[in-house]
């Protein structure tokens, strides 16, 4: 039993604070009484951060998070004290995973995605950031008065979600694998767009996507509703902001279909053979049991392409060397994860680079380069999953140490059926939506028909239209998604960051499944770059014709190239590395090349260099941006 209540300990620090001590700096109505409490609250956990003692801490957290979730029940409210509430869930992350949060996402079991409530909490202060219109950045004054700036939070962000993206893919391994062409044709699925751009505007997009939809609809059955003026339907008023929010609830409410899809303008679908079925059955299905790192069989086509460099890590035996001295001549091959390159060593080579080039390993030896074979081990059922050797061109030959049993792999999904039907999908998972950079994304997602999934776009509207217009779609639909169960979490005593507290009718999706970036913007964003296969390229705040046309030409082009050879199972999470793309209209020296496809070594060598060459020449750099 804790020593205090967390009503007494509060009562008992407003006894201790002077209701005339209100500092201006701390720009919040100090002087009502629900944001004296509340300040009492933030002061007593601000406290709690140095004091070791565990009731204590969690006495402090509760305390505030109540405050909380009463300040921010209506967000109007929290025009009165933006500074002060992102703070205390500054303070509440800093409570829930100290040392995670004050080396900004570097240690405290945030590499290994275990600060799940912290990471969440942090993200819900970077909301109400927002709300300030200033840059993202906090106004000093009210900065010092509360303990908190913008850099205590976004670089925290960044690094924890990188921890956490990676724990869920690594649990996504345990999921029944879905081919990317899986179509369930009892699904009704609409496709749903505002490309509303004024007559005569510059930006190609409302010339391209349009077409773009309509081959992809077309192409699987799909109901297409793309507004090519701002909808009417919704709310009265209703700003462009707000509009994806009342448009896809408008067709919920319709009736008439079972998910609907909403994709932002300015992402163009590259990949027409990948289906939203494969989408939904991937990621709505049951989980499997079992946590991220359990063992799993890989699935059938995992590993077979030559050009993926894990697969040629390990220990090696060089032919060469006597068999007396070949374990001690043993090569050991690792992967560089700056490049794509791996570098071997061994005593006898000593330290060497190598690459892949079209198919073959490519090797820097002392007396120069040299190439070798890859020779494929295949499993029981004849496909191929390992490298077993390498043959060099001057004879040698370098054998992999592999395990001698391979179990059977895991078929994917292909049609329904047995095993693949319908009772595959949970049906408590209701929205399906990325996360990237500083969090959950509202560019492109897909809503299941339900209760529940009106009440939340309601909900977030509502935030957005009604209680506080600063509000995007974005940061409602955060807020609805994790406020209220991040800040119960607190109350019921998480007394570690595992716990990932958004709601339960929510499936975080790899960002690379719905939403991928632009080469240049992943680079710079830290987030997922389009590859061949992925489902669609997008590309963050691309509004200039001049610099951003050519990009959205090129993308739409390759949709509509019918010709390209993709190979089977392209787009499947299985099959997808980053890689130069093969096709035929790639041109790495072209700017809208690089920028659709990267790969993103090399645009960061461009990007870098460009860097340079402004800071030595302004003027000339200037003109060669990528």
């Amino acid at each position: 039993m804790l020593p205090w209540r967390p009503l007494e300990l509060l009562l008992l620090l407003l006894t201790l604070v002077d209701a005339d001590v209100a500092d201006d700096d701390l720009a919040c109505a100090i002087e009502t009484s629900e944001w004296k409490t509340y300040h009492a609250a933030y002061e007593m956990a601000a406290r709690a951060t140095a004091i070791e003692n565990s009731g204590e801490r969690r006495a402090a957290a509760v305390g505030l998070a109540e405050q909380l979730l009463a300040r921010t029940a209506n967000v109007t409210e929290v025009l009165s004290c933006n500074v002060g509430v992102v703070a205390g869930y500054y303070i509440l992350a800093r409570l829930i995973s100290p040392t995670a949060v004050d080396t900004l996402g570097f240690a405290g079991g945030a590499p290994e995605g275990l600060t799940g409530l912290a990471y969440r909490l942090l993200q819900l202060a970077l909301v109400f950031i927002f709300t300030l219109r200033n840059a993202n950045r906090i106004p000093e004054g009210p900065a010092k008065a509360w303990g908190v700036t913008e850099h205590h939070i976004i670089p925290a962000i960044m690094q924890m979600r990188r921890g956490h993206d990676q724990r869920l893919r690594r649990e996504f391994r345990n999921l029944v694998p879905i081919a990317p062409s899986f179509r369930d044709p009892k699904l009704n699925i609409a496709v749903v767009s505002i490309c509303a751009y004024p007559e005569g505007h510059p930006l190609a997009l409302p010339r391209l996507t349009p077409s773009n939809r309509e081959a992809y609809a077309e192409h699987h059955g799909y109901s297409l509703r793309l507004h090519l003026e701002h909808p009417i339907i919704g709310a009265h008023g209703l700003g462009v902001q707000h509009a994806k929010l009342a448009t896809v609830l408008a067709y919920l409410q319709s009736n008439e279909y079972d998910w609907v899809a909403w994709l932002d303008c300015d992402s163009i679908i590259m990949n027409m053979n990948r289906t939203l079925d494969s989408v939904i059955y991937q990621y709505a299905q049951y989980r499997q049991g079992g946590g991220p790192d359990t063992e799993v069989a890989p699935v059938c086509g995992e590993g077979e392409d030559a050009e993926d460099l894990d697969l040629l890590t390990g220990k090696w035996l060089d032919s060469w060397v006597a068999d007396e001295f070949r374990e001690e001549g043993a090569i050991y091959i690792s992967r560089d994860s700056d490049s794509d390159e791996v570098q071997a060593e061994a005593q006898q080579i000593g330290h060497s680079g190598g690459r892949l080039v079209d198919g073959r390993l490519e090797m820097d030896f002392p007396g120069g380069p040299l190439q070798a074979s890859i020779v494929w081990k295949k499993d029981v059922e004849g496909i191929p999953r390992q490298v077993e050797s390498l043959k060099w061109d001057n004879g040698a030959v370098w054998v992999h140490e592999l395990e001698d049993k391979m179990e059977p792999c895991r078929e994917p999904c292909r049609a329904p059926g047995p095993g693949c039907n319908a009772s595959l999908l949970d049906p408590e998972v209701n929205l399906l939506i990325t996360e990237e950079g500083w969090g959950l994304s509202s560019a492109n997602w897909i809503i299941r028909h339900s209760a529940w999934s009106m009440k939340f776009l309601h909900d977030a509207l509502t935030a957005a239209h009604v209680e506080l217009q600063l509000f995007g779609d974005q940061d409602a639909m955060i807020l609805n998604l994790m406020n209220r169960q991040a800040l119960e979490a607190t109350q019921k005593g998480a007394d570690a960051g595992e716990l990932d507290p958004i709601d339960r009718h929510a499936a975080i999706v790899p960002q690379f499944e719905l939403n991928a970036y632009d080469a240049l913007n992943a680079l710079t964003m830290d987030c997922d770059a389009f590859v061949e296969g992925d489902l669609l390229v997008t590309f963050p705040q691309c509004k200039d014709a001049e610099g951003c046309n050519d990009v959205f030409e090129l993308a739409a082009d390759y949709a509509k190239d019918a010709e390209k050879q993709l190979p089977a199972d392209c787009g499947a999470w299985w099959q997808r590395r980053e890689k130069m793309p093969t096709w035929s209209r790639y041109n790495r020296f072209s700017s809208a090349s690089l920028r659709v496809f990267g790969p993103r070594p090399l645009i960061r060598e461009v990007f870098m260099n460009e860097q340079s060459r402004k800071k030595m020449h302004p003027v000339l750099g200037a003109a060669h941006t990528v």
